[in-house]
């Protein structure tokens, strides 16, 4: 559709929205599964052991930059981009239903 001088590409803009979404739904997936995960191998009970332990479930699930962390961002990100495209189809299409009902307007008047 042309609007104001500008082509809006529907059908690639909600194929752009599916993957989207679908990046959305494993960075989410991939914060899940990070706060489950552990250290399997580490399994002395030594003090540099625990240590070390204690330094991967932080890398994964901590509040600082960790994996789930990193996955979170990624999701809200991503869900921001979705919420943006979103907007734009709901705001072209407005403007289509607009220019339509003018146009029907018109030809009933002519």
């Amino acid at each position: 559709m042309t609007q104001g001088g500008f082509q809006v590409d529907k059908e690639g803009l909600s194929k752009a929205i599916e993957q989207l979404e679908d990046a959305r739904d494993k960075a989410r997936k991939l914060s899940d599964e990070a706060g489950q995960m552990a250290p399997g191998e580490l399994t002395a009970k030594d003090k540099t052991t625990g240590q070390a332990r204690d330094v991967f479930r932080q890398r994964l699930s901590g509040p600082e930059s960790s994996l789930r962390t990193a996955a979170d961002d990624i999701f809200t990100k991503l869900q921001e981009k979705i919420d943006s495209y979103k907007a734009v189809l709901g705001e072209y299409e407005k403007a289509e239903d607009s220019a339509d009902a003018a146009t029907r307007s018109t030809e009933r008047q002519s």
